[in-house]
């Protein structure tokens, strides 16, 4: 049992550690304008999190990888040409065009 033991902590101790950001974002208060002042991790984070939260609104289980680099697009003009209206309604009217 020690030697089991020993050899976990030894294991464990050669694995770095991911620090992990403890936010939490509501995303029905992100404005448009806030994305361009996102890192491009965040908003690809917040991106795919759109795509999957109307995906799961509108009963689709699917992803159309060729169509990401349009949707997301579509998003980003819908969001230059309206700054203050909120990420989840502009994905939503974005897509719905």
């Amino acid at each position: 049992m020690k030697k089991h033991l020993l050899l976990a902590l030894i294991l464990c101790a050669g694995v770095p550690t991911v620090s992990a950001r403890a936010e939490v974002v509501d995303v029905a208060t992100v404005k448009c304008s806030e994305i361009s002042t996102m890192s491009g991790d965040e908003g690809a984070f917040l991106f795919t999190w759109l795509l999957g939260y109307i995906g799961g609104q509108n009963g689709v289980t699917t992803m159309d990888l060729d169509q990401m680099e349009t949707i997301g697009k579509d998003i980003g003009e819908y969001c230059a040409a309206n700054p203050d209206v909120g990420v989840l309604s502009a994905a939503a009217d974005a897509l719905s065009e």
